[in-house]
């Protein structure tokens, strides 16, 4: 840790506690790629947005990212409780084994379409995301936006439509490296028309 120390006008103060909340977020995004088994965090996090998601056009997204995407591709199992000061979305995603022309060939007029994101931290990998919207308004109130949720994803974020928020949580996940399953010999065009006998 940083020492932190005191001064009269405060800068020396300010200084160090920008270093270490730059080094705790460091430290915090380092899970991507860490050798580690286990994740036990407790922090604190003020949103902004997703350094590993693609934007889209116009989006003002907050996030906080409390387990990022590993560039391994292992997922994450455990339990997030935390208090937030507006109330979030808990999103989990959950990294698909395709590529884009794989994903533009699924039958989306049978099957519909699904969510996905592309990621900037691992270029070439899609996302397809759980979202979850605790009930607030159950037996605590504003103040006090908080939840815990159990979850398996390839990473957890909480975040709102653009009303940047501070969250204090702590986080409990075994990282694993998940068996990959891919099953989509009758969700695409292709195999539709082929099925049908038609070209």
């Amino acid at each position: 840790m940083l020492a932190v120390t005191n001064t009269i006008n405060g800068s020396t103060n300010n200084n160090n506690n920008k270093q270490f909340l730059q080094q705790a977020f460091a430290t915090h995004m380092n899970t991507a790629t860490s050798n580690e088994k286990t994740v036990v965090h407790q922090g604190i996090i003020a949103s902004g947005p997703n350094p590993q998601i693609k934007p889209e056009p116009n989006e003002g997204r907050q996030s906080a990212v409390i387990l990022p995407y590993r560039s391994d591709g292992s997922i994450y199992r455990g339990v997030l409780s935390y208090t937030a000061t507006k109330p979030v979305e808990v999103t989990l995603s959950h990294r698909i084994p395709i590529d884009n022309t794989t994903l533009s060939q699924l039958n989306v007029q049978k099957h519909g379409k699904l969510f996905v994101r592309h990621l900037n931290a691992l270029p070439g990998n899609i996302s397809a995301i759980s979202r979850i919207t605790p009930d607030y308004k159950g037996a605590v109130a504003s103040p006090y936006f908080s939840a815990s949720i159990p979850f398996v994803a390839s990473s957890v974020i909480l975040r709102t439509n653009g009303e940047p928020f501070i969250v204090a949580y702590e986080v409990y996940a075994d990282i694993a490296q998940p068996k990959i399953i891919e099953h989509l010999e009758n969700a695409t065009l292709t195999s539709a028309t082929t099925n049908n006998g038609k070209r």
